[in-house]
């Protein structure tokens, strides 16, 4: 009897959050095993992007790599709670696995590079021209992430943010309203011939400093201009909008106004190619525009640069060569009552995560904080 004893008490014990694991215990825990395991996720996700598969690598870089680095909070917080509660604190097992976790939210929470597309080399044949008349300041634009923060997101590779500078500024008085903004109400011009396949005009303008967290883009337009490309011009105003589905549009026709809808801080006008009508799921085609000046500068054809500065963002200063004919602003409240009919299937299309407002940014993103 005293022996049975004996070897019930050599036994295995129930282990409980609180008790003190044994040193030669370094066994993974289950939290350390799913952290490695994300981290492999995280490598092979990285791997299909490189690898510019079109949608695939769309859909590895934009949702899957997002959503991998979100759960680095609850499994750190998982594992900082069995290394306080179960010591000793420091493992070899715990080790690798804050390791693994350090590694996954690193990649997977901040933008570490520009969205990797397959269509980099892809060159339109199609002229565009400036949307706009007069000189416009480039928020965001360019090649580069430290000029253009739309180069993380694989539809908005080459997106642009382009407000109107009357005297050096953006608005009078303090900018606390939509009136102030010299952008908000300014003419928005086809920038090339094409048929209109979405037209979003009744989501509302916010006010400065405020954006919509469900509505990305806000009033929109799309534009088909060739097979496979699709112009978005988007943060229109409410009611501005001249034209509707299936109409046929030239370039330089009036088509909206600036307003400041969607995910926006500011009043600004949001210009990008891709090679879908739909969103998120597509890729950023490179957009250049034609005959303009750029600084005081002609330039024949190129991509008008950003701020590195986010804070100021004041890029290059550019405007038509050749003007537009001026707008009818007029217009816009006599097609305010046909621009409230939207198609509920494009509106709800367009609720896709990030893009003006600094979000993976994210946007910063867009988020855009002026998308």
């Amino acid at each position: 009897m005293q022996h049975e004893n004996e070897h019930e008490d050599q036994g295995p014990k129930p282990r409980g959050i609180f008790n003190k694991m044994s040193p030669e215990d370094d066994r993974f825990e289950m939290w350390a095993k799913i952290a490695i395991a994300l981290a492999v996720l995280m490598l092979v996700a990285y791997s299909v992007a490189l690898l510019k598969l079109g949608k695939p690598s769309v859909i590895a870089h934009a949702t899957i790599i997002p959503m991998l680095g979100m759960l680095t909070l609850p499994m750190a917080f998982w594992g900082l709670l069995r290394t306080l509660f179960q010591p000793p604190v420091i493992r070899r097992t715990r080790t690798i696995g804050f390791g693994a976790l350090l590694v996954v939210g690193m990649l997977g929470n901040r933008p570490v590079m520009s969205a990797p597309v397959s269509t980099v080399d892809y060159a339109t044949e199609v002229r565009f021209e400036l949307p706009f008349n007069g000189r416009w300041v480039t928020l965001a634009g360019g090649q580069e992430r430290e000029t253009n923060y739309h180069a993380t997101t694989a539809m908005m590779r080459w997106g642009y943010d382009f407000a109107p500078l009357v005297d050096g500024n953006r608005f009078e008085g303090d900018g606390s309203k939509l009136e102030q903004h010299h952008c908000f109400g300014a003419p928005v011009y086809a920038p090339a011939a094409g048929e209109v396949v979405r037209a979003v005009g009744s989501e509302i303008d916010q006010v400065p400093g405020e954006f919509d967290p469900v509505s990305v883009l806000g009033n929109h337009l799309v534009l088909r201009v060739a097979d496979g490309e699709y112009l978005f011009m988007a943060h229109l105003k409410r009611g501005s909008l001249k034209v509707s589905g299936g109409d046929r549009v030239e370039a330089g026709q009036p088509v909206a106004e600036c307003g400041n809808s969607g995910r926006t801080y500011t009043p600004h006008l949001h210009v990008h190619l891709q090679n879908s009508p739909e969103v998120p799921i597509a890729e950023s085609l490179p957009l250049y525009f034609e005959n303009y000046l750029a600084d005081g500068e002609p330039v024949t054809r190129g991509m008008p640069v950003g701020s590195p500065d986010v804070e100021t963002q004041v890029g290059e200063l550019v405007e038509r060569r050749e003007p537009w004919p001026v707008a009818d602003v007029s217009e816009a409240a006599d097609a305010s009552d046909s621009n409230e009919s939207v198609d509920e299937s494009a509106a709800s299309a367009q609720d896709a995560p990030g893009q003006d407002a600094p979000a993976q940014a994210a946007a910063g993103s867009d988020g855009e904080a002026a998308e």
